[in-house]
């Protein structure tokens, strides 16, 4: 059962797409990384990428988050997305049907405080991402870019980057990265 941890919404259950088009975010690993950066979501704005069932995004949003951005490319995934946020009764999640990296290019010239990214594990699309976020600048001097990947090993975590935490749980990994200043 997916559902939404804490915040305005915590304790509410959330639809999730067919497993074959998403991979849902373990409980366990959505309260780490909330648990890891809950003093700083009020007020900020969220970039949640891949977002699949939106649960990420919903969860920042519930706890305090100013704007969300959900950026997925499956009709699919899109629909749930915004059936979970009319469900909620959520105004200030955004969601966008795009490819992320495409997505990514159009936003240059913006700032986000936090940029979650969760893509498929079998397409390792990480690298590319994590090459244009870093390329446009697009976060914020003190903010954040959290990975969810199964295979660290193979992250290109550029120097400008630096990681602060690296955490496992179970067959997933939670690499929180800032910028190096």
């Amino acid at each position: 059962m997916l559902r939404v941890i804490g915040g305005l919404h915590g304790g509410r259950k959330l639809k999730q797409p067919d497993l074959n088009i998403t991979r849902p975010t373990t409980d366990r690993a959505k309260e780490a990384v909330f648990s890891m950066i809950q003093f700083k979501v009020s007020k900020s704005i969220f970039l949640d990428l891949y977002s699949g069932s939106g649960s990420i995004g919903i969860e920042a949003s519930s706890r305090g988050a100013m704007k969300v951005i959900s950026v997925e490319e499956n009709s699919e995934a899109i629909k749930i997305i915004k059936e979970n946020i009319e469900t909620l009764k959520i105004n200030n999640i955004s969601v966008v049907k795009s490819r992320v990296n495409e997505f990514l290019k159009r936003m240059s010239g913006t700032k986000f405080d936090f940029i979650y990214m969760d893509p498929p594990y079998q397409k390792n699309q990480y690298n590319e991402t994590i090459k244009i976020i870093k390329n446009l600048n697009l976060l914020k001097e003190q903010g954040l870019l959290i990975i969810e990947t199964s295979r660290p090993e193979e992250l290109e975590i550029p120097e400008s980057f630096v990681v602060q935490k690296n955490k496992k749980y179970g067959k997933t990994s939670i690499i929180v990265i800032g910028n190096n200043i």
